[in-house]
């Protein structure tokens, strides 16, 4: 089977998943999907605001269950590691990015302006990666994660 084939059987299979899932929490929602160069997107569109907030949940913490057990699910049976599968709700991941940048941005400039490191809040792995990319880009400042576990954050250095 091509790759092409077997990332599109991946997207149809992560589709059915989640309105499965969807369902059986009583959520009336439609699951777009599409896929892009390193990843396949699912995106859910609810017609009630309070059905969006559930699907996101507190801090997107159910929003980041799905997309686990979903990328979980499509790898049980496979030896090599398919593309992976990003769940969205409501535009909720684009607007977390802008968040994150910003933190990034308001921590290096206070980094700069104080000449002292700035301690962020504990984060996930995925929000620490887009806090250093960002602060990779900027000048002015170096990034480190420190911690372990829940704790792991990212301390901002001026240069």
């Amino acid at each position: 089977m091509s790759e092409q084939t077997e990332n599109q059987n991946d997207l149809s299979e992560a589709i059915n998943l989640l309105e499965g899932m969807l369902e059986r929490m009583n959520i009336e929602a439609q699951v777009e999907g599409e896929e892009a160069k390193d990843k396949l997107l699912l995106r859910i569109e609810c017609d009630a605001e309070e059905q969006t907030q559930r699907i996101i949940g507190r801090r997107g913490q159910v929003v980041d269950a799905f997309q686990h057990l979903l990328n979980k699910m499509l790898s049980r049976d496979r030896e090599e590691r398919g593309k992976p599968v990003i769940v969205d709700a409501g535009g909720y991941r684009e607007r977390h990015v802008e968040r994150l940048e910003g933190l990034a941005e308001r921590s290096a400039e206070k980094a700069r302006e104080s000449g002292e490191a700035v301690d962020l809040n504990p984060m996930s792995a995925y929000d620490r990666r887009i806090v250093h990319m960002r602060l990779a880009e900027l000048d002015g400042v170096t990034t480190q994660s420190e911690g372990e576990g829940d704790s792991r954050h990212i301390v901002v250095f001026p240069e």
